[in-house]
């Protein structure tokens, strides 16, 4: 018996095991291929992603130190002239602008040391002496250890001048429009003094207006000296401005992992000068300082050392700023086992899956420059 081709062909329906078998095969090969893929770009779409986080993060940190650290020391004139100190209760961590810039080194952090993080996100020290100097009361049990601290105080623009009359010992005045707020604190001079008081009301005297420096206005810390005496008197020519006084640090952010901060001197709502912490940046691993110092006045760095080493910091010129910044998030399969290294410092971090990298910066003082 035959069949016609017509036949054969209305009796083949369908696909047999093996076609089926050979398309799934073909399919898994296929499919599994487009995941490859799909993985490989979404792990190098997160490598980028960390990459461009980290940078931005350490850009970000660098520009505010630098900014800030900049106009440190600071008086009201581009040139050291003495202060006054009229602030009751004088402190050194809030009033020191004569010594404008700070450092509080870690210890195990000093040059050539190679210092091993205790922990993957670890907790502030609670042992001031785990820095030199020690650390003071307002940065107690904020800092991560392992990590330095920057102290900046200066006076901040703008400046405004002062006006007639100038014959009053217990207010200056100035024209309309300052800015200036009860509970200030402020910075006159004329460069040849400065002056710090706390701004404790402000009134009207004809076209100018009467920044009064009496007694404390119900504002803390006051003012100890409340009647300038003649050697704080000022004329034509001399300015007022605010004043400044920051800590940065790296600290234990809301996430629970380590963030750069700021300390900064501020006004609250209960009319005190108080330092108030503020989370800045996440995921910066250690922050590592060196100074720039001057140690024979011809305004050239001579020696670049940790804050351990500064004996004199009126003689600092410039800073040095390194941060090991890292990615948010842990990714690929690659443990980071390297050292970094932040000026003459060796880090090692715990080894995780993250991505780091060092920025530095070098951050010249205006104030002490030629």
């Amino acid at each position: 018996m035959s069949f016609s081709a017509q036949q054969f062909a209305s009796r083949q329906r369908g696909l047999t095991i093996v076609e089926l078998m050979i398309a799934m095969l073909i399919g898994a090969f296929l499919i599994g291929g487009a995941i490859q893929v799909f993985v490989g770009n979404r792990v190098m779409y997160s490598f980028n992603d960390g990459v461009a986080r980290i940078q931005e993060n350490a850009r970000v940190s660098l520009e505010q130190i630098a900014q800030t650290a900049r106009m440190s020391g600071y008086r009201g004139c581009f040139g050291s002239v003495g202060v006054f100190n009229n602030l009751a209760a004088p402190n050194n961590v809030r009033d020191d602008i004569v010594n404008g810039v700070q450092g509080y080194d870690a210890r195990g952090t000093i040059d050539g040391d190679l210092y091993n993080a205790a922990a993957m996100d670890p907790a502030p020290g609670g042992n001031p002496a785990d820095w030199v100097p020690a650390l003071p009361v307002e940065l107690r049990n904020l800092v991560i250890p392992g990590s330095d601290v920057l102290m900046l105080r200066g006076a901040t623009g703008p400046v405004v001048p002062l006006v007639a009359p100038f014959s009053d010992p217990n207010q200056i005045f100035v024209d309309p429009g300052h800015g200036f707020v009860a509970g200030d604190l402020l910075v006159t001079a004329d460069c040849q003094k400065a002056s710090l008081f706390q701004l404790t009301s402000v009134g009207g005297a004809g076209a100018a207006e009467a920044l009064v420096h009496g007694g404390s206005g119900g504002y803390s810390p006051g003012n100890g000296t409340t009647t300038w005496p003649t050697d704080q008197d000022y004329g034509f020519g001399s300015e007022v401005s605010r004043y400044q006084a920051y800590a940065f640090y790296v600290g234990q952010g809301a996430s629970g992992r380590p963030s750069l901060f700021q300390l900064r001197l501020q006004l609250t709502a209960g009319g005190a000068n108080a330092f108030v912490a503020e989370e800045l940046v996440e995921g910066i691993d250690t922050m590592q300082i060196r100074y720039g110092v001057d140690t024979d006045n011809d305004e050239d760095i001579d020696n670049w050392l940790s804050g351990n080493a500064v004996v004199n910091w009126t003689q600092v010129l410039s800073v040095e700023v390194s941060l090991l910044s890292r990615s948010a998030e842990e990714y690929g399969t690659e443990t980071d086992q390297a050292i970094y290294n932040l000026g003459t410092v060796r880090f090692d971090p715990v080894d995780d899956r993250r991505f780091r990298q060092v920025f530095s910066t070098t951050i010249g003082i205006r104030n002490r420059l030629p």
